[in-house]
């Protein structure tokens, strides 16, 4: 009878204990739930930076090409490669007898420069104004004539490709950087076409330095770097989609004391022609690219005006790409959809409950994601995955906080406080 009645009463107890077992912690349960949280933190507020390191090099704003298109026409050399030149100076004096087919040349040239300008300047803006008449492309199309007198032939064509999803920003920005460099080449022979015809020779369109002479070529050259420097570095791959004109930069130039500050001028929306600076660029950068056509120039400039080092020094730069600023920062792992503009983090509320709490964030810091939007200075963050398996918010217990107070303060404190403490209810 005795085992019997203990074989029931086990029984019971047992159903009993594994029924509240169920009501207690199955998916249908009403029944609060505590879950015991190693992994918190407190918020505090601070400024987070996000920043791009890139290599640079000083490079001129702008660069002029004066030639002539007969070897013949030089009389004789007035500079050399690292003179500094001023506008109107002479660079090389021309043959007389040869002046006169030169002078037909520029003045051909200029019309046909003139036309292209007008030609790119239009398509422009039939671009900017969102004109598809053509749908697969804006076109503008104009050709100079031959002289075979004045030896020159300029092919005014301007076609940009633009698809019914192609960017007319793209298309613009080539169209500009064509624009650049028609103006460029204009201003260089109205300085030629200025000059005294009496004494003929090529003139300096600008105030710079001589880069370069080509004089063993059937069109001898000069090219001539601006005074006005820039700080250029290429954007790889996607790296323009974090810049944007303007962004703050620090510039430290090699063989100079101390830093610069200064900021993005422009960014190429097409891929960088290849020159002497991507060239020294790649080779300085050393970093395999995904695609190697994606190489965007970048321009930076001092805001003291003028880097204090001489045309290709190497310059380290960094761009300040994105600012938080009163902001959280949380362990990117403790978030959820970690990597999105809009994530999910679990934080402490007033009861003490682990609630789902959404946040903006706009980039990582670190092995952290900054928190703009959804967290204040004082919040507490919880990390425990057993959390997300819960319908409700569940209760939150940390551990026990192990603070032994210093062997001063113990005896501080005296042993009738103690006392009273341990045994009797505190004053």
């Amino acid at each position: 009878m005795n085992k019997t009645t203990n074989a029931v009463i086990a029984v019971v107890v047992s159903v009993f204990v594994a029924l509240n077992l169920y009501l207690m912690y199955s998916d249908k349960s009403v029944i609060p739930k505590s879950v015991y949280v190693s992994d918190y933190e407190r918020m505090s507020a601070k400024e987070y930076k996000e920043v791009l390191p890139k290599e640079g090099l000083v490079a001129p704003a702008e660069t002029f090409t004066v030639y002539t298109n007969d070897s013949n026409a030089i009389d004789t050399w007035l500079v050399r490669e690292g003179d500094a030149v001023t506008t109107g100076e002479e660079l090389a004096r021309l043959q007389t007898e040869q002046a006169d087919g030169q002078r037909a040349v520029w003045e051909s040239e200029k019309e046909a420069l003139l036309t292209q300008q007008n030609t790119i300047r239009s398509t422009i803006s039939d671009l900017e104004s969102g004109d598809k008449t053509n749908s697969s492309n804006s076109s503008k199309s104009d050709r100079t004539k031959t002289d075979d007198d004045t030896k020159v032939e300029l092919n005014v064509d301007v076609k940009v490709d633009v698809n019914q999803t192609g960017s007319y920003a793209q298309a613009v920005a080539e169209a500009k950087r064509d624009l650049a460099d028609t103006e460029r080449r204009l201003k260089v022979v109205e300085s030629q076409l200025e000059q005294n015809s009496a004494s003929p020779a090529l003139i300096s369109p600008t105030d710079g330095v001589v880069a370069r002479i080509t004089s063993d070529s059937d069109q001898p050259k000069i090219i001539i770097y601006s005074n006005e420097q820039v700080v250029e570095t290429y954007a790889e791959d996607e790296e323009w989609s974090r810049l944007a004109n303007g962004d703050p930069a620090v510039l430290d130039a090699k063989g100079t004391e101390g830093t610069l500050e200064g900021s993005v001028e422009s960014i190429d929306q097409v891929p960088a022609t290849p020159n002497e600076f991507l060239k020294a660029y790649k080779a300085l950068a050393d970093k395999k690219v995904t695609n190697p056509l994606a190489y965007y120039r970048v321009r930076l400039n001092a805001n003291e005006g003028e880097v204090p080092a001489p045309f290709g020094t190497h310059v380290n730069t960094v761009i300040t790409t994105n600012v938080a600023q009163n902001a959280a920062a949380v362990r990117t792992k403790w978030l959820t959809g970690a990597g999105t503009d809009q994530a999910l983090v679990w934080r402490l509320d007033e009861k003490g409950y682990a609630a789902s709490t959404g946040v903006a964030t706009p980039f990582e810091y670190l092995n952290r994601t900054v928190v703009s939007e959804g967290l204040a200075s004082g919040d507490v963050v919880v990390h425990n995955k057993s959390i997300r398996d819960h319908e409700s918010a569940p209760r939150v217990f940390f551990p026990m906080p192990l603070d032994m107070p210093a062997k001063a303060e113990w005896k501080a404190f005296g042993w009738k406080n103690y006392f009273k403490v341990l045994l009797l209810k505190q004053p």
